[in-house]
């Protein structure tokens, strides 16, 4: 899922296309700056993954327990 997607997807959308990293089912989406802010669909495993290697590539002191946290919210 790597085309161009420069609006959001819908949440019904979403749900019916797959994650672009591990094409299991789509849960949520992201952009980033650097791939032309194109939406990309992320299923609930690769969102908690991409969080946790944001949160500590920024040093932010709390990210264990924010990623537990997030963890949590998603089951």
């Amino acid at each position: 899922m790597w085309g161009k997607r420069t609006k959001p997807y819908s949440l019904i959308g979403a749900h019916r296309l797959p994650c672009c990293r591990c094409h299991t089912p789509a849960e949520f989406q992201w952009q980033v700056c650097a791939d032309g802010n194109n939406w990309r669909l992320l299923c609930g495993h690769c969102d908690i993954e991409l969080n946790r290697m944001v949160l500590e590539f920024m040093g932010h002191p709390r990210a264990k327990e924010l990623i537990i946290a997030y963890e949590q919210s998603h089951l």
